[in-house]
């Protein structure tokens, strides 16, 4: 039988035990932010996908960002249009590189990286009207749909990952 000091420390060590667990859980929940909840404004990395519809055509989007914000960000994304043609664009801000895979075939478009950045990331463009949607219009949960009335469509952003770890490999070319 056990004594009365020995029931108390057993029962000290399961608190701790319990305290340590759920500290843990709560912080792996917030992404390892310290319970501070990661939005898409706090955002080093992030990927999702978005549905771009005009006239009734939809193409979709699978974007990846690493670096948001800073002189060196990178950008991945990928333009599936079917029978239209598939397409896959790396823009590099740090070393002012541009690669554009058109069905597959890459061709370097570094001496155009100005153009090509400011069509993709410039001002009413496309990747920056969905991280302004994103950081304005979402709750941080399911789908953000909003309509660019300027160019006449409606997108929907899905699959939104904050901060997932992106493998630097995504943002180099593959001849």
């Amino acid at each position: 039988m056990m004594n009365k000091k020995t029931l108390y420390a057993l029962v000290a060590i399961v608190a701790i035990i319990v305290v340590v667990a759920a500290a843990g859980a709560y912080a792996l929940m917030n992404n390892g932010s310290g319970g501070k909840t990661v939005t898409v404004a706090d955002a080093t990395t992030l990927q999702y996908n978005a549905d771009v519809t005009y006239q009734g055509d939809v193409t979709h989007f699978n974007w990846a960002a690493k670096n948001i914000g800073a002189t060196n960000m990178a950008l991945h994304f990928d333009i599936l249009h079917g029978e239209q043609g598939n397409y896959t664009y790396i823009l590099n801000s740090g070393d002012k590189t541009a690669w554009i895979a058109v069905n597959g075939t890459w061709t370097n478009v570094s001496s155009d990286f100005t153009n090509q950045w400011n069509t993709w990331v410039g001002t009413g463009q496309r990747w920056t009207n969905d991280l302004n949607a994103l950081t304005t219009a979402w709750n941080g949960t399911g789908n953000c749909t909003y309509t660019d009335s300027a160019k006449g469509v409606t997108i929907t952003i899905y699959n939104v990952a904050i901060n997932p770890t992106l493998d630097n490999s995504l943002f180099q070319h593959t001849p």
